[in-house]
């Protein structure tokens, strides 16, 4: 199972938006079950193009994807386009990092000294329900 954060930037994060992101995000998950967290970012632009941007972060244990879509005013069209995006960068990582390796008996993921502080900050976040 992977954490998955969703912040937005003049857009308004409803419980209707995280569900469908929630939804599209999942469909990653059946490609790479090593997945520990995602962030997604949903941002809108007010000039004079009111453009629509998704931008993701997907970590696996030792490598981090980023992808981002831009569409014009549709969020589920940015979603879909960002999780395409997503599914070919873990399909390629999959395929240059066989998971058919031989693992030793006490072999531990390792997760860097940055990634243990941005988990320790989320994990305080969601503790005093800065973020649900």
């Amino acid at each position: 199972m992977y954490t998955l954060n969703i912040s937005g930037h003049h857009v308004k994060s409803g419980d209707d938006i995280q569900e469908l992101v929630k939804e599209k995000m999942d469909h990653l998950q059946r490609i790479n079950n090593q997945i520990t967290t995602i962030n997604v970012i949903l941002n809108s632009e007010k000039h004079a193009t009111n453009d629509v941007i998704a931008e993701a972060s997907v970590h696996i244990p030792g490598h981090d994807l980023f992808a981002t879509a831009r569409t014009d005013k549709q969020l589920s069209t940015a979603l879909d386009m960002l999780v395409s995006k997503l599914e070919k960068q873990l399909i390629k990582h999959k395929a240059r990092h066989p998971s058919g390796r031989v693992h030793h008996i006490n072999a531990q993921d390792v997760e860097s000294s940055v990634e243990k502080e941005y988990q320790a900050e989320f994990n305080e976040l969601v503790e005093r329900e800065v973020i649900s």
